[in-house]
């Protein structure tokens, strides 16, 4: 009988998804008889909560992501919702509601509230729920009281709020529970981690008993990470290990197996041919400028400008991702500017562009450090995702594998600096290949095969 793996993943963003993508490319190289199956959980759970999380997400990136900062990570992050007590806890209560309520606004809600109330639910209970989402059992009876069913001051505040939350919990652990039933998997994996905390809950509660695996696809850990149901978690590298096991996760569950990326950022090029294929001069210093799924974001004119000032032997690949608008502005551009530009607009063969390249332009995603570091490619890092993302420049700062260029203001001229100190990027090629997982993909997927029970 072929072994079934159920992949959970959001498709918010291209992150999550592609890490499952290459699981799935793996456990079918290692295993061609493998049932490997990608969902994507918020839509499998409901249209009208895939679509509420989206706007939210995007919202506050883009227009207020020190927001998404503050409640990114409630346990562990700036908002620390689980330890409102006292005077402070008033002030902090306050706070939490204008940004739950900027956050969660009336669209978001409506749309979670359709979706909730149009099927049934795994009951949680608030307590339950409150530590589900990261406070400990001594909090969670400062917040809520049982008997009485009432939330306690100041988190009243934010009662509203609450109820929300836990009412999707409910129905999110009862679509798992659903998804589970419909395709019988002998292990689920999650590139996510909502997914998998309802998938642990699912185990805490014995409704089943299948193997889980998490696999963290940013340099840090989310605290809804910690879940002692999980059989098995992935680690992009060794420094992330301190945090689980000082949440009591056993090192026998933790793997520093690297995040999943598709094995052809490992295969050997033919860089000559490439630049060839590009349109690219050969010793001529080359710059891919890449940002996430949904495009960049920064102010490439003012860049560009004045790298054309300096009149320095330069090229550039530019890869605008789905931003159609932006990809037509550098249509545009190309056409005045001296300096040899490529444009694209979303792209699959990212994998060529990082080999022909001397340094690449783009926000710390994991994935794509994941992939700049097997390719070895220094990093010149724009616009951070405030939450995961700052862990992400940190890691990569701290360990000398990339340069802080801020929101692009200071782009131009770190562009000047390395052309003109070439030694910088060349120092950072030894960081690169110590950290970099080129058989991630594949080790990842034989700890998955062999979790299956016979």
């Amino acid at each position: 009988m072929s072994k079934k793996i159920l992949i959970l993943a959001s498709f918010i963003g291209s992150g999550h998804k592609k890490a499952a993508e290459a699981l799935k490319l793996g456990l079918q190289c290692d295993d061609p008889a493998a049932e490997v199956e990608i969902v994507n959980f918020f839509e499998y759970a409901h249209p009208a909560i895939a679509k509420a999380i989206s706007a939210l997400y995007f919202k506050l990136l883009n227009t207020d992501p020190e927001t998404w900062n503050y409640i990114y990570d409630p346990r562990e992050g700036k908002a620390r919702v689980a330890e409102m007590l006292g005077l402070d806890g008033l002030v902090k209560g306050i706070r939490v509601k204008r940004v739950l309520d900027y956050a969660f606004d009336d669209q978001v809600e409506s749309g979670i509230k359709s979706a909730v109330n149009s099927g049934s639910r795994i009951n949680l209970g608030m307590k339950e729920l409150l530590m589900m989402v990261g406070a400990k059992p001594e909090i969670a009876e400062k917040i809520y009281d049982e008997e009485s069913d009432k939330i306690k001051f100041p988190y009243t505040l934010i009662e509203g709020k609450l109820r929300l939350m836990k009412d999707m919990g409910e129905y999110l652990t009862f679509r798992t529970q659903e998804l589970f039933l419909e395709y019988k998997p002998d292990v689920v994996v999650c590139t996510q981690v909502l997914p998998c905390m309802f998938a642990a809950k699912l185990k805490e509660k014995k409704k089943t008993t299948v193997p889980l695996v998490a696999v963290i696809t940013d340099f840090g850990v989310h605290s809804f990470w910690m879940k002692k149901e999980v059989d098995a978690f992935i680690i992009p590298y060794s420094g992330v290990s301190e945090s689980l096991t000082k949440n009591n996760i056993s090192n026998d569950k933790i793997h520093d197996f690297g995040i999943p990326i598709d094995k052809k950022f490992s295969v050997q090029k033919n860089k000559q041919k490439l630049k060839e294929k590009f349109g690219l001069e050969d010793n001529v210093f080359t710059l891919l400028f890449m940002g996430g799924g949904a495009g960049f974001g920064i102010d490439f004119f003012d860049t560009l400008k004045k790298l054309e000032d300096e009149k320095l032997k330069i090229q550039i690949l530019i890869v605008c991702g789905k931003n159609e608008d932006l990809r037509l502005e550098m249509d545009k551009m190309q056409q005045l500017m001296s300096i040899p530009m490529k444009v694209f607009g979303f792209a699959d063969n990212i994998d060529e562009m990082m080999a022909v390249s001397d340094a690449i332009i783009t926000k710390p995603g994991g994935l794509t450090i994941a992939e700049s570091m097997v390719s070895d490619l220094p990093m010149i890092l724009v616009r951070v995702i405030q939450g995961q993302e700052d862990n992400n420049l940190k890691f990569l700062l701290e360990n000398g594998m990339g340069i802080d260029a801020g929101r692009g203001e200071k782009l131009a001229s770190i562009i000047i600096d390395l052309m003109r100190n070439q030694d910088i990027l060349k120092e950072m090629k030894p960081r690169l290949k110590e950290f970099s997982r080129p058989q991630s993909a594949s080790k990842i997927s034989q700890l998955i095969l062999s979790l299956v029970k016979n």
